[in-house]
């Protein structure tokens, strides 16, 4: 028991370590562009409004596209992480892999990459919202961190958002559906709302949810 209780404060120490680096390599990765983008091309705050919306718009897509088509894929260095992500829930070190970026690094890398599409798209169409979709992803960003932390810790949650443990703990028992952590926008669209089973036999019979699956 003791070994046990070790291990859990050890795990929840290094989680928010990670937590918070991952917060600050994401306010650093908006923030330092978003400045930029508002001094060489001042904005209204119409265009910065419209921007915030389309950033979090988008980055829902991505999470949707990122969680999905990569962290499900289980032979891909990503999906590596992502299956003791799985596995991990109720274990004692579960808080040491809860975040959803395992490293800062990580962090920056999603910036970089959608970053780059946003300034090619800015580059030729002028819009100048720019600013205004940084501050989106990173608003986005750490906001689901922090609930996707908060829903596997029993941690407090407002109420708009307490059905949301319920909707993200679907997802592990059955994970081919409801890939967005809280916000089911691209589930909706992508027709991944509804439950499923993960795989049906040649018989048709159901497959248990995995949560029964690794408890054995």
């Amino acid at each position: 028991m003791a070994i046990s209780e070790a291990l859990s404060h050890f795990a929840l120490k290094q989680g928010r370590v990670k937590k918070r680096n991952n917060a600050i390599a994401a306010l650093i990765c908006g923030l330092v562009p978003a400045t930029i983008f508002a001094v060489l091309s001042p904005a209204s705050v119409r265009h910065w409004l419209i921007g915030f919306v389309i950033g979090l718009v988008w980055a829902n897509g991505f999470e949707y596209a990122y969680h999905r088509w990569l962290l499900h894929r289980p032979r891909s260095m990503f999906g590596k992480g992502h299956i003791l992500h799985h596995s991990m829930v109720g274990q004692p070190d579960e808080p040491e892999h809860v975040t959803l970026g395992s490293s800062a690094r990580n962090v920056v890398l999603l910036f970089v990459s959608n970053g780059i599409l946003l300034l090619a798209i800015e580059a030729l169409l002028r819009t100048g919202i720019s600013a205004g979709v940084l501050m989106g992803w990173t608003v986005y960003m750490i906001a689901t961190e922090e609930i996707h932390w908060r829903i596997h810790l029993g941690e407090w949650l407002p109420p708009l958002l307490r059905r949301s443990r319920d909707y993200h703990f679907s997802h592990h028992d059955y994970p081919n559906a409801r890939y967005n952590v809280f916000f089911p926008l691209f589930d909706l669209l992508c027709g991944n709302y509804r439950l499923q089973n993960p795989a049906r036999s040649s018989s048709s019979s159901p497959v248990e949810p995995v949560h029964q699956t690794l408890q054995r």
